[in-house]
């Protein structure tokens, strides 16, 4: 035992030398900075839903919307708003120890958390800021709730926490019904066991009045500010509508009665298992697993996140019972998938930062930008949707219009994200013409051609430049001196060529063409 607690600490500071890095160096996933502009969303004075996207249950944002509020507009939010993260990530790691330890042991518990602490998609995930972190500390509370039986209400409450955060919560609360009624119905009469030989029933109604107490606040709050509807647009036909781009789903709903079978008569042949909790929490991990692989639309490692503790749980059991050496090699695979995935624990984070710093330069309090997920954070947007898979696969389809052209010119749009894949091809070819690089961002504008001819897309203020400045010329046929009001449509420039025309306050504020910006990270 000398020997696995010398290897067990030793791997725990490893552990925390390797989340201390990743925290300050692992790369801003496109959903942290999405998350932090609904979050910021609510300190504006604006409504998630109705005055912009999301679609993701509400309570996150609106828990975090204070701490981001207390930073003012700082180029690197995104660190200060992963701080959160880490509380969630103890919590997390605590009820699992409790849960492991009340199923088998407290050696189990103790490599269970240390596992699920190096497990790479849980270790970069539960660093982000994401919904799925606060979703995953109230579901795992409340599982801690059931293994020690507190009240049907407070379980009850968690659970309604856990779905005001993630709509997942529905599949979980599937899940413990199913595996719940399997393990009582399948164990029922067997003697008593280290883990109960079986499953009580929890006071249905009293656990049903604490999960409807948040839920049901929100709802009055998003009914009172006229958003109910677009809260269950966003969360429901918004994310709905992706199964009509989906043509290959009808083959796993057609393979779920099988999988699904498969899971129970494997339930009903190993029912006499000596520990009942740890024949119900496999059963949860089955009956999530089959349902979520026969209906969910998206898949994605994120949705497996609330099975990671208990798979960690039985990971432990399983090493357990083997050499160190087993244990050891196991960790070593961990922690060399997480120097992979962690792009080798090199700073990446820098690229947000500057460009993010670069839009609080290029732009005011009140300005619009139009950017992909809301990753210039303090800034509106004039396109309602975010232009993730959901959105783009559906202006694929026609099921959501690309109005972003019209969008942009109607509500004077003049900052814009960089070109890259993500954008719509038509959106993404009406900026491309319309917008010249300054560096991380965007700027309304156009290069003159060699004719002197060139095209306003954005109405509003603009200079011609060189790489001295302010160009000498004619514009339109008049002197060319200062900056201009120009209408939406074709211009003419006379004087000398290689000149841009650029949104005047880009140029006022400090921002060129001719001299990219923020460029080195």
């Amino acid at each position: 035992m000398t020997r696995e607690r010398i290897f067990f600490w030793t791997t725990a500071a490893a552990a925390a030398v390797l989340r201390a890095l990743a925290f300050f160096r692992y790369r801003f996933d496109a959903d942290e900075q999405h998350h932090a502009h609904v979050a910021w969303g609510w300190t504006a004075g604006m409504v998630q839903y109705r005055d912009y996207f999301d679609n993701h249950a509400p309570l996150f944002h609106i828990l975090m919307a204070p701490w981001l509020g207390m930073f003012g507009e700082r180029s690197d939010i995104l660190l200060w708003m992963r701080v959160p993260m880490l509380a969630l990530f103890a919590i997390v790691l605590w009820a699992t120890y409790d849960v492991a330890k009340r199923v088998f042991d407290a050696r189990v518990a103790a490599w269970a958390v240390l596992l699920l602490a190096l497990f790479p998609p849980f270790f970069l995930k539960s660093l982000e800021l994401r919904t799925d972190n606060l979703w995953v500390a109230f579901w795992m509370l409340a599982l801690v709730g059931i293994v020690r039986r507190w009240p049907a209400f407070v379980v009850g409450l968690l659970l309604g926490c856990a779905f005001a955060t993630s709509m997942k919560t529905t599949l979980l609360l599937i899940t413990l019904a199913i595996a719940g009624t399997l393990t009582w119905w399948f164990r029922r009469g067997l003697p008593p066991t280290r883990g109960g030989g079986g499953l009580k029933p929890r006071p249905t109604l009293v656990a049903l009045l604490g999960f409807l107490i948040v839920p049901g606040v929100l709802a009055f709050f998003f009914v009172s500010a006229g958003a109910w509807d677009a809260l269950l647009y966003c969360n429901f036909t918004f994310n709905g509508n992706l199964a009509k781009t989906r043509d290959h789903l009808w083959f796993a709903r057609a393979l779920f009665p099988f999988t699904f079978g498969a899971l129970v008569w494997g339930a009903w042949r190993k029912r006499d298992v000596r520990n009942a909790w740890a024949y119900f929490f496999a059963l949860v991990i089955g009956v999530y697993t089959v349902t979520l692989f026969g209906f969910w639309i998206l898949i994605s490692p994120r949705d497996f996140l609330a099975l990671m503790p208990l798979g960690a749980m039985f990971l432990a059991v399983f090493l357990a019972r083997h050499s160190l050496a087993v244990t050891a090699t196991v960790v070593a695979l961990s922690i060399a998938s997480l120097w992979y995935y962690a792009d080798r624990f090199e700073n990446k984070t820098a690229w947000h930062t500057t460009m993010l710093d670069q839009a609080l330069r290029l732009t005011r309090p009140g300005e619009l930008v139009i950017d992909l997920k809301g990753e210039l954070i303090y800034r509106h947007r004039p396109f309602y949707y975010a232009f993730e898979l959901i959105t783009r696969s559906q202006i694929a389809r026609g099921i959501i219009p690309d109005t972003v052209a019209q969008d942009v010119v109607r509500k004077r749009t003049y900052i814009a994200q960089a070109d890259g894949p993500m954008w719509p091809p038509a959106a993404r070819a009406w900026l491309s013409d319309h917008f010249v690089n300054l560096g991380r961002l965007r700027a309304a504008g156009q290069w003159v051609k060699p004719d002197g001819s060139f095209t306003i897309g954005v109405p509003g203020p603009y200079v011609v430049l060189d790489a001295a400045g302010v160009a000498a010329g004619t514009l339109d046929g008049t002197p060319h001196r200062a900056p201009r009001e120009l209408a939406a449509g074709a211009h003419r420039w006379e004087g000398a060529g290689g000149v841009c025309v650029v949104w005047a306050p880009a140029f006022a504020r400090g921002h060129s063409p001719f001299h990219l910006r923020d460029l080195k990270f």
